[in-house]
Parts: structure tokens; sequence; C-alpha cells
């Protein structure tokens, strides 16, 4: 095959749109012109490289501004630095391995340097029939809910709550005759709470405890972060000591709607902000958001909805920021997204295993 000819199977197209990927970030520099010859003769050197600048600016274009970020654009222009051979005589040549850069136009990915916090969360329910008992704050019944890789659930409890689960999430449900208590022990979770003002709803994910009165919020635990995002109604958030002694280690946080408080490992008081209620509900609409994730979050974020792991064998890689809009799932464009926009690169170890790794 003449390599200044690509033709039109799955590797030239890989090949391809990680060189469309690089001339894109270069068009927008200013390094180069549509009007120049090297641009040019790659462009009309195949119909498959035609179609990856299409593609590649698509993908630009859909990113809005992310794409333009400084502190993205120096990522993307170092990595292509780094293995400058330029890329004109690597698309020349075509004897490196090719990259798989296929970016969908749903997943639109850009890179940050830098570190954020991950998440926990936990479940609930009680049950209004079950028989008195002397002491009120004994455990009458309790069950657990789980949900699997790629699965989501909608539970109705016997008071009337809902509770959706998130895939790869695990909850504990502990109804006693004065209180509805739920625990997280993993994953995610969304409370549509039924009015009791006799038996409270309370929802523990890790050390902190989240007290609900008629509410929608969502629980989230990621790593030994917990965060909650208040839909509707009102929440407090209490956290206990890490020696299981009873007792707050902080005064509580009180959550209006709209807003969303981010508990480190660390404990309360934790980070109140405005909610970005888009993301926090995406999952539920099966898409996964990532906002200044890290790669190691949004690895792990991404796992939970398809059966092909994702791991990071390289240090140093965690540390990324990425964001990005991606169908829950789609496996595919997420590692073509992150080859395409980091210097990192992927193989496949199996049918079900893809591992990260560094570029350079």
């Amino acid at each position: 095959m003449n390599p200044a000819q690509p033709t039109n199977n799955a590797d030239d197209r890989r090949t391809a749109r990680k060189q469309a990927s690089e001339w894109q970030v270069r068009l927008h520099n200013g390094e180069v012109r549509e009007d120049d010859d090297a641009f040019r003769e790659w462009l009309e050197a195949s119909p498959v490289n035609a179609a990856a600048m299409d593609r590649a600016r698509s993908i630009w274009a859909s990113m809005g501004e992310n794409a333009v970020a400084p502190e993205i654009l120096k990522v993307r222009r170092d990595a292509i630095d780094r293995s400058r051979g330029t890329i004109t005589r690597r698309w020349l040549t075509a004897q490196s391995r090719p990259f798989k850069v296929a970016m969908r136009a749903a997943a639109a990915l850009a890179v940050v340097a830098a570190i954020s916090l991950p998440v926990l969360f936990v479940g609930l329910r009680s049950d209004p029939n079950s028989q008195p008992v002397s002491d009120p704050g004994a455990v009458v019944a309790s069950e657990t809910y789980k949900t699997g890789i790629a699965e989501t659930r909608i539970v109705t409890l016997t008071d009337n709550s809902r509770v959706t689960l998130d895939a790869a999430t695990q909850l504990i449900v502990r109804y006693t005759a004065e209180a509805r208590e739920i625990e997280l022990l993993a994953g995610q979770a969304f409370f549509d709470v039924a009015k009791d003002k006799s038996r409270p709803f309370r929802v523990r994910a890790g050390a902190q405890r989240v007290l609900a009165t008629g509410t929608e919020f969502n629980v989230s635990m990621i790593g030994r972060e917990v965060r909650v995002t208040l839909v509707e109604g009102e929440v407090v958030v209490t956290g206990e000591r890490p020696d299981a002694e009873d007792g707050p280690v902080a005064p509580p946080v009180k959550l209006r709607q709209g807003e969303q408080l981010v508990v480190p490992d660390a404990g309360l008081p934790g980070i109140k902000t405005n909610a970005d209620m888009e993301k926090a509900s995406a999952w539920r609409n099966g898409k996964v958001i990532l906002d200044g994730d890290t790669l190691a979050e949004a690895v792990e974020q991404m796992n939970r909805y398809s059966r092909i792991r994702l791991s990071i064998a390289s240090d140093g890689l965690e540390q990324y920021r990425i964001s990005g809009v991606f169908h829950a799932g789609d496996t595919d464009a997420f590692v073509d997204a992150v080859e395409a926009y980091l210097p990192v690169d992927a193989r496949r170890l199996s049918a079900t295993q893809i591992e990260f790794y560094s570029r350079h």
C-alpha cells in the first residue's frame, strides 16, 4: 500500500482521525493555514483524510469553550510536540502504531492537568405496616438493593418514597418504628422522599448522614468523597467521628434547592456550591458528564456502565482532568477521546480489558 494513499480500512481511519485532530489544533493555533501546501496535500491525499477532518471540525465545534481553553490547548500542543515527527512526516511514512481517535459527535473531551476529589453514596427504605416493637429504635426489617454493571433500577418503597439506583450501586434499607434509615455502600442514588414528619428519612454515606423531609436529592460516592445535590425541598448533612463515637465532628450543613455539598474523606464542613443540575442528573438520562474530573475518576465512572474494564497502568496519568459528554456504556468513544486529546495510549489486553499508559 502506498502510505500517501490510505485505504478505507479501520487502521487507516484511526490514523487519519488522529492526524486530523492534530491538524485541527495547529489550525486553531495559527501554526498552519487552510491553504498551506502541507495541509492541503494531506487533506486531498485520500477521502478518508477529508472525512476525518470533517469529523475533527465537528467535534471541535461541539466542545464549545472547552476546545479553546488555554490550559487544554497547551496539553494538546505538548502532546503533539512530543511526538513531533512532524504530523506531516508521520502521515507520509505511516509507520507508527495507529491511534484510536474516532470521537463521536456526542462525546467531546477536554483535558487539563490537575486533581479533583472522588465521591461516595447511600440508600434507604421503611415499612409503615411493620409491627410495633418495645424499642422504637430497633430495626424492624432490612433489605439490600444492588445493581450490576450497566444496570439501573427504580425502587418504590412501602412509604411511597422512590429510589433510583445508578449502575454498580449497593444500599441497605433499615426501618424502625421511628425512622427510615438508608446506608449507601457504593455507587449513586436519587431519592424522591415521601413526606412523613413522624419518621425522618436519613441516608448515610460513609461518615456523612443526610436528613431529608419531603425532598428530592442525589447522593453519590466516587472514591472516598460524598456528594449531595439537592433538587427540591431541604436536607441537612451531618458528619460522624471517624472513631465511631457518637456526635457530629462539625456543625451540620443545610442545603437549599439547587445547591451541592462535596465532602472529602476528612469530613465536614466540605465545599458547598451551586449545583450543575444537568451533570447531577445526567446518569438518569443515560449520559456521563465530566467537568474537570480526573482521569481516574472518569475511568471509575465509565466502568459503571460497561463490561469492558478500563484501568490506568502508568503513574501520573490519574492527575489529568477531563471534561466532556458521553453516552453511558460507550467505552470506545471515551477511549478514542482520551487518546486524541491526552498524551495517553490505550492497549486492549483482552475483549473485556483496556489499559491506559503514557505515550512517552
